[in-house]
């Protein structure tokens, strides 16, 4: 038969339950305003009947109640929406980062302002022009020089800041990398805690909160995944990889990669391999280090080497005051000492390349009468494959055409007729390491086009090629060495500046255009100190294509570098405003499951509370009838 005292015990776990019930209720309030916080629920079940099985049970109805107890405390979460936010997350952490530098570097060329390079490139175009008008007062040759100066300056400051944007670039991969692992090891700490709850038979919400918090921050900052299919193992994947699992980890570090100019790369520390990562702050970094400030960076390299080339290119052929000649008005600081472009490229310490950056003809041509001749130029692509690339010209072609072909290739070679009509071949930027900028691979000739024709090779054929990766191959050139220009050194933008010869005394600078004596085809005697051809020249070089890569002027090709960063400023904006938009949601519809509801709680706590409180009359009732029949006893 049932106990006298059943009554009692059911009481009892009334009060348990409910008691136990308005803790997690207080707990769900005073966690209101925690946004990493998961609504619980309690989940209150009928105790096991009062039943035994045996032929001596007494003759009365079984499966009596015991009254209730609680089941299990439920954490509310919707694990596919927590997925889909550190999804987004990843795609937020990266434009958040891209948009954030691309905003610092818009704010380094600070344009349109008086104090940006366009405004100094403009004075000094319009300084030579005013020197072409008086070409003999020295007052018009101080305002070049320092017009120049100022334009100097500005390109090397906006080197500097890019650059520096570049190493705290490379800085913040480091200290991303850090956090990565810092929160791998909470997650894993955090992982055995709830493991070793688990098998006590608890439910440890507020740790797998904690958890589900420390996820998301990773996918700020690395694109993660997370495996939930094992109950006792939670894994957090990097490119498919573990990071986390269960209780191990695998952390991340950098290592210099010698390949990119000793900037950091991410590997996993356990065996060296570099990691995929395709999202969050850690590869907008490294898109933005490796891509978006390289770019800029060697654009603004290439504004540097083709303006102060092009300058000298025509001011060498000019006379200054006093009759003097081949002086070039922009420093140009060659890549080696050696006068025939030798370099170590290996660091080794043995001269391993012949370092050129251009090379002009001997020959005037006309550049669009038809060349009469056949045959194939070969280049070498200025890419990793460096894979030979190889352009037919025929008898019909004319100069033009034939130019055309070759800069249209895209092979790191552009061509162009100079101002004394003579055919001159540049490099530009290289694809596979900044430290091969601005170096000519390879040039061969099956035929006369470069050799009898153009005047810049000694000999047609594969025994007449010059090739970047021979030392002393500038002797396979025809030109007279004033025609050949050594590869810059690194960075040129970085050491851009007027010549010592022009700051020392503006009397050099020449604004005077000389004449041919003695028919030896040079200029060779000047027209005079009130002549300002030569001044004039240099000032039309504003209008010139002088970018031939991009087939622009200087100008252009500023104009164009800032449009392009605008663009992608803008871009980045409007993916950052999309995330936000897109998170946000996310987020609501993620609280309107797990947030807080106030008014939810208060009357979960008032029902709980006249729970409790009937729960304590029952037991006042019982106590009440066990009085009574202790008192007939009595």
């Amino acid at each position: 038969m049932n106990s006298t005292f059943m009554g009692l015990e059911i009481g009892k776990r009334g009060l348990m339950t409910h008691q136990q019930a308005l803790h997690v209720t207080g707990h769900n309030i005073s966690n209101a305003e925690n946004k990493e916080y998961s609504r619980q629920r309690v989940t209150i079940t009928a105790m096991d009947p009062l039943y035994v099985p045996a032929l001596n049970r007494a003759n009365s109805p079984g499966n009596i109640g015991q009254g209730s107890v609680v089941a299990s405390v439920e954490r509310i979460r919707d694990s596919f929406i927590d997925d889909r936010i550190v999804t987004e997350k990843n795609t937020m952490g990266f434009w958040k980062t891209r948009n954030d530098f691309l905003y610092q570097i818009e704010m380094v060329y600070n344009e349109p302002t008086d104090q940006a390079i366009r405004t100094r490139l403009d004075e000094m175009w319009k300084a030579w022009e005013e020197l072409s008008k008086y070409p003999e007062e020295r007052s018009t040759r101080e305002v070049v020089k320092e017009k120049a100066v100022n334009l100097t300056n500005e390109v090397k400051h906006v080197y500097s800041q890019l650059y520096e944007l570049r190493q705290n670039a490379n800085l913040q991969i480091a200290h991303r990398v850090d956090m990565v692992n810092m929160y791998a090891r909470d997650i894993r700490d955090l992982n055995e805690r709830i493991l070793k709850a688990e098998a006590l038979g608890d439910n440890p919400n507020d740790l797998k909160d904690k958890r589900d918090a420390l996820i998301e921050k990773l996918s700020d900052i690395v694109d993660i995944s997370v495996g939930r299919s094992d109950k006792d193992e939670l894994i957090v994947y990097i490119g498919g990889e573990n990071l986390v699992q269960g209780e191990i980890i695998r952390p991340l570090k950098v290592v210099m990669d010698p390949d990119n100019n000793g900037f950091f790369k991410v590997v996993w520390k356990d065996t060296d391999r570099d990691i995929t990562i395709r999202g969050g702050e850690l590869a907008g970094l490294i898109d933005i280090r490796d891509n978006v400030l390289r770019q800029n960076i060697n654009s603004v390299n290439a504004f540097a080497v083709n303006l102060v080339d092009m300058t000298n290119e025509v001011h060498r052929d000019g006379f200054g005051r006093r009759n003097e000649t081949n002086v070039d008005f922009f420093r140009h600081m060659a890549i080696s000492d050696n006068p025939d472009g030798n370099f170590d490229l290996n660091n080794d310490g043995v001269n391993d390349i012949t370092a050129i950056f251009k090379v002009a003809g001997n020959n005037k041509i006309d550049a669009s009468a038809a060349i009469g001749i056949t045959g194939t130029l070969t280049f070498v692509r200025n890419d990793e494959t460096e894979a030979p690339a190889q352009i037919d010209y025929n008898a019909s072609d004319t100069v033009l055409s034939v130019i055309k072909k070759m800069n249209d290739a895209r092979m790191g070679v552009v061509a162009y007729v100079d101002h004394n009509s003579q055919l001159a071949l540049k490099a530009t930027i290289a694809g596979d390491t900044d430290k091969k900028n601005f170096m000519i691979r390879h040039l061969e000739d099956s035929g006369q086009f470069l050799v009898g024709f153009a005047g810049i090779l000694k000999q047609s054929g594969a025994q007449g090629a010059f090739d970047y990766r021979r030392v002393n191959d500038i002797a396979k050139f025809l030109p007279q060495r004033e025609h050949i220009t050594v590869t810059p050194k690194f960075n040129p933008a970085s050491h851009m500046a007027v010549s010592e010869a022009i700051m020392s005394d503006v009397d050099r600078i020449s604004a005077a255009q000389g004449r041919d004596i003695g028919g030896t085809g040079d200029f060779n005697k000047s027209n005079g100190i009130g002549d300002g051809t030569n001044a004039l020249r240099i000032a039309r070089i504003r209008y010139k294509d002088a970018m031939v890569d991009n087939n622009t002027t200087f100008n252009d090709f500023y104009t164009s570098l800032i449009s392009r960063l605008g663009a992608q400023g803008q871009e980045a904006k409007d993916r950052v405003n999309n995330q936000e938009t897109l998170l946000k949601n996310l987020t609501n519809l993620r609280e309107s499951v797990s947030g807080i509801n106030l008014d939810e709680e208060m009357s979960n706590m008032i029902a709980f509370q006249h729970g409790y409180n009937a729960a304590a009359r029952v037991i006042n009732t019982m106590d009440r009838m066990l009085e009574t029949i202790l008192k007939l006893g009595a």
